[in-house]
C-alpha cells in the first residue's frame, strides 16, 4: 500500500505538471499528499518489521525513505507559502524562510520516525552534554578541518569547472544590504548545517553504522550526501546538467567524507561547526566576488 500510494503520487505529479491550471495545481497537491502518505506508511512499516532484527542492528526506517519524505514535506509547505505570497528562495528573505522550513522538516521526520518510535534517542544522534573545553575543541576542530577542505575544494572545483566549461548551481541568493547578508548567513551558516548534520550524520551515519560498520557507513553517507546535492542543479540542458552534476559530486564528496569523519571522531557538534565553516567560506567568497569591480 505504501509503494502504491507513492507511485500514485508520482503519477499525479507528472500529470499535474503537464496539465494547465486550475486542474494542474489540484493534481500537483493531490500528488504531493499521496507521496507524503505513501512514504510515511513505508517508514512506519519498516519500523514495525525491523523490530525482529537482532539487537545490534538498526531498527528504524531507511534514511533514503526519510529523506524522500522530508523532501516532499518541505516542498509542499514551500509551495503553500509561495502561493500565499512569500518571496521565492532566490531572494534573501525567501532563502531564510526556506532554511527554517528545511530545518523544521529534518527535525519533524527525525523526531517522529526515529526518536518517538524508539529507534534512536537524541543522545544517539549526537546531542550530548559536554564541558566548555570539549565544546570549544569540537568547534575549533570542525571549523579548522572544513576550512582546509573548503580551500582545496574551491581550487579543484575551479579547475574542473574550466575543464568541463560549466559552473556550480546558484543555490544562495546574492545579498546586497547588511540585513540581507544577515538573513543569508543565518540560513546558510546556522540553520542548514544544523538540519543537514542531524540527518546526514546524526541519523544516516548512525543507522548505517549499526548495519554496515564504520568504513562502509562513512562511504555510503559520503555518496548519499554528494548525490543529494544534485537536486540543486539549474542547468537548462541535459548535457549541461550532466557536466554540472559531475562538478557537484566531485566537490561535495570530499566535504561529505570530512563531515562524516568528524562526526565519527568528534561528534555532531564538530560536524555542524565544520559544515557552518564550509558554508560561511562560500558566502564570504560570494560577497567578495560581488563587491570586486568588474573588468571593462
Amino acid at each position: 500500500m505504501a509503494w502504491l500510494l507513492a507511485g500514485l503520487g508520482l503519477a499525479l505529479l507528472l500529470i499535474g505538471a503537464m496539465a494547465g491550471p486550475p486542474l494542474g495545481g489540484v493534481l500537483l497537491m493531490a500528488g504531493l499528499l499521496s507521496l507524503i502518505v505513501g512514504l510515511a506508511a513505508g517508514a512506519g512499516y519498516q519500523i514495525v518489521s525491523r523490530r525482529a532484527r537482532p539487537g545490534h542492528q538498526f531498527h528504524g526506517p531507511s534514511p533514503l525513505i526519510l529523506l524522500g519524505l522530508q523532501f516532499v514535506l518541505v516542498n509542499t509547505l514551500s509551495l503553500v507559502l509561495f502561493v500565499i505570497g512569500l518571496p521565492g528562495p532566490d531572494t534573501p528573505i525567501g532563502f531564510f524562510v526556506a532554511s527554517v522550513v528545511l530545518l523544521g522538516g529534518y527535525l519533524a521526520v527525525i523526531w517522529l520516525f526515529a526518536v518517538r518510535s524508539g529507534a534512536m534517542t537524541w543522545h544517539d544522534l549526537g546531542l550530548r552534554p559536554m564541558s566548555i573545553g570539549r565544546f570549544l575543541g569540537d568547534v575549533g576542530t570542525g571549523a579548522g578541518v572544513l576550512l582546509l577542505v573548503a580551500f582545496g575544494a574551491s581550487i579543484a572545483g575551479g579547475l574542473l569547472a574550466r575543464l568541463l566549461d560549466t559552473g556550480p548551481p546558484e543555490v544562495v541568493p546574492t545579498p546586497d544590504t547588511p540585513a540581507e547578508i544577515l538573513l543569508v548567513a543565518l540560513g546558510a551558516v546556522l540553520l542548514i548545517p544544523i538540519g543537514e548534520e542531524l540527518f546526514f550524520r546524526g541519523y544516516a551515519v548512525t543507522a548505517w553504522l549499526h548495519d554496515l560498520g564504520e568504513r562502509a557507513a562513512l562511504i555510503r553517507s559520503t555518496l548519499f550526501f554528494a548525490f543529494v546535492h544534485i537536486a540543486t542543479l539549474t542547468a537548462p540542458t541535459f548535457f549541461e546538467g550532466a557536466r554540472q552534476a559531475l562538478l557537484v559530486v566531485v566537490v561535495v564528496a570530499p566535504v561529505g567524507y570530512a563531515l562524516g569523519w568528524l562526526f565519527l571522531r568528534r561528534g555532531l557538534l564538530a560536524s555542524i561547526a565544520g559544515h557552518a565553516a564550509y558554508n560561511g567560506f562560500g558566502i564570504l567568497v560570494l560577497i567578495l566576488a560581488e563587491s570586486l569591480p568588474s573588468r571593462g
